[in-house]
């Protein structure tokens, strides 16, 4: 399976979490979450990306013409809150 950057790519108006632009965590390989730094990440904005996280994660197997492939970014349920940025690493 793929590893993952997530990135906080923006925060729109506000984020409870307190999570800034270049904030990073990755999703490895062996279904682990790493938060560089002794950081943290909002329960809510990670709950809510999980599915798509385990998909890009096995990317090449889905058809080509899966959406997943070309998503690069995805907010938390927050539409006022922030905006993740998903590169496979």
């Amino acid at each position: 399976m793929k590893e993952l950057k997530v990135e906080v790519h923006e925060v729109r108006e506000r984020c409870g979490a307190k999570h800034k632009p270049g904030d990073v965590f990755f999703v490895r390989g062996e279904g682990t979450v790493e938060i560089p730094g002794n950081s943290r990440i909002c329960l809510y904005a990670l709950n809510s990306l999980f599915p798509f996280l385990t998909s890009k994660q096995r990317e090449k197997e889905l058809p080509d013409d899966d959406w997943v492939a070309e998503t690069k970014y995805l907010c938390c349920p927050d539409p006022r809150g922030v905006t993740f940025r998903i590169t496979p690493l």
